[in-house]
């Protein structure tokens, strides 16, 4: 399956759902990250990126026709020429399998979300392919009062793909990653042995040093129950 996780906006999520949803679930995709000034999946402990700028979609395309799998992160710095590349193809638009759009709880995010998924369909995106990912989702509160302007459009529109099982639930343990350049697979490996971590933490006597191990391990507990998360997530989205 050939995916491009793509937003008019950022910050809201698409290297973090390509780098901890999408990579690591899909073995030996290759990884490809059309971006130039913002965060990359390199930035969050990922190896073997591919980069591109947007203007380069025939490369890029040269790169992953003949692939079966491939992830596609188009940073929002290269999004507009991303488009007005893809537009110079004939179906160049639906070499893709799917369009993950992710969306945060604020309005304007959901807003952009609707404008990147009406720019897809205008450029000839089938409807069916596009797919909103709830990023963010608070669990503390209801899933359909944070993203009410969304379920509206998907729901009178009818386009693309909306559901609560898709979420990926807000976490600390996300900055954390991104703090440390650390993968989310090399966190959730040292989570095996948090106990021994702990053990060994505690006699440490430098209180700064302690500081650190203290909120490694809070990160290796979050990062269990995160990772649950992030399974139910592509299990709905992707499939088992």
């Amino acid at each position: 399956m050939k995916i491009a996780v793509i937003s008019f906006m950022g910050g809201v999520g698409k290297t973090l759902l390509s780098s901890y949803v999408l990579a690591p679930r899909m073995s030996d995709t290759p990884f490809y990250s059309v971006e130039s000034i913002n965060r990359s999946a390199v930035d969050l402990g990922l190896t073997n990126v591919v980069t591109f700028a947007g203007r380069q979609f025939s490369e890029l395309l040269e790169e992953i026709v003949f692939e079966d799998n491939a992830i596609v992160d188009v940073g929002v710095s290269n999004v507009e020429a991303f488009f007005a590349a893809m537009g110079k193809y004939d179906q160049g638009a639906n070499e893709f399998d799917r369009y993950i759009i992710p969306v945060c709880p604020e309005v304007r995010t959901q807003e952009e979300a609707i404008k990147t998924a009406l720019t897809l369909v205008k450029a000839g995106v089938d409807k069916k392919k596009i797919f909103f990912v709830p990023n963010r989702y608070n669990t503390a509160e209801s899933f359909e009062s944070q993203y009410s302007v969304l379920e509206s459009f998907s729901i009178q529109e009818k386009i693309g793909h909306f559901k609560k099982d898709y979420a990926i639930n807000d976490s600390a343990v996300y900055e954390y990653l991104a703090d440390e350049r650390i993968s989310f697979s090399e966190l959730l490996k040292e989570s095996e042995n948090a106990e021994a971590f702990k053990a060994a933490a505690k006699v440490e006597t430098d209180k700064e040093k302690r500081r650190e191990l203290a909120h490694k391990y809070t990160n290796m507990k979050l990062a269990v129950l995160v990772q649950k998360n992030l399974d139910n997530a592509y299990k709905a989205l992707i499939g088992a």
